[in-house]
């Protein structure tokens, strides 16, 4: 019960997080939030490891797992979140990204044996039901460069499975949330020194400057404590069900965007019936 109460907790405070960097996005470009975001969220979280973790107890099966989890996310996936966002939308975006409890579902049953109800595929499967109808919404003002562009949402979705499996298993290895934290992070900011590599004559200046850091700390400070709530999550309940409480994320997007991005992003019927079949997915996913 713990655990799904943090799930919808994390999908509060990303959704808000979410909401935030959209209204300025336009200002600066997907690297740049991601590269920042990482960057906060190491000064909140490399202070408490040290604070709170006793690296005596190091288990180095556990750290592997954390370093790969932070690989596949937040390291590639947050990349192809915004990259995406960047594309099509927040909402849209989200909606598409939505998607990844079907993966993470899969993915726990093949790795970790898991084992879903007919109420939990039910849930799971209405989750999934909500994100396309969502996505659905008519695109005749999206151009075909954009259309493209779901490819990200849909790429992040998929990797995101296999980030909460490694998480998992880390935390078998490794029951220390706060360490799980951190070592995704630094695992992501390693993702990002590689891009930089190859995106910094493309996007020259505008990758990290005070204007970024201005525009979107308080979003990566959102995020940072989400990421760390969601290895409490996962210490408390399993893969399938956390990763799918997540998914409502979508539905408070859409409130923030109606009350304060409305002359940015159309809510459209579809999307509010969208997020009711996803809410409905979210009740059979917690029946046990």
């Amino acid at each position: 019960m713990l655990g799904s109460i943090l799930a919808i907790i994390i999908a509060l405070i990303w959704g808000s997080s979410t909401v935030l960097i959209r209204k300025d996005l336009s200002k600066s470009n997907y690297f740049s939030v991601s590269l920042v975001i990482t960057i906060v969220g190491l000064i909140v979280f490399v202070p408490l490891t040290f604070l709170l973790v006793s690296l005596n107890s190091i288990n180095i099966y556990g750290l592997l797992f954390f370093f790969l989890a932070g690989i596949f996310h937040p390291g590639f996936v947050r990349l192809l979140y915004f990259k995406g966002m960047e594309k099509v939308g927040a909402s849209i975006n989200a909606a598409i990204y939505a998607s990844n409890p079907i993966f993470s579902s899969l993915i726990a049953i093949i790795l970790l044996g898991e084992k879903l109800k007919l109420t939990n595929w039910i849930g799971i499967s209405c989750v999934v039901l909500g994100a396309i109808l969502i996505e659905s919404i008519d695109h005749g003002h999206v151009e075909s460069n954009m259309r493209r562009g779901l490819v990200y949402s849909f790429l992040a979705a998929l990797l995101v499975g296999f980030s909460y499996i490694a998480r998992k298993e880390g935390l078998i290895f490794w029951d220390n949330p706060i360490i799980g934290a951190t070592i995704s992070y630094i695992a992501a900011l390693l993702v990002y020194s590689c891009a930089f590599l190859f995106l910094s004559n493309k996007m020259n200046n505008k990758i990290l400057n005070g204007l970024t850091f201005k525009l979107f700390w308080k979003a990566g400070l959102g995020i940072s404590i989400g990421q760390l709530l969601s290895f409490y999550a996962l210490r408390y309940d399993n893969v399938s069900t956390v990763v799918s409480l997540i998914q409502i994320e979508p539905l408070f997007i859409f409130l923030f965007i109606r009350y304060y991005l409305k002359n940015i992003e159309v809510i459209s019927h579809k999307l509010v019936f969208g997020t009711i079949i996803i809410i409905l997915g979210v009740f059979f996913v917690t029946l046990t």
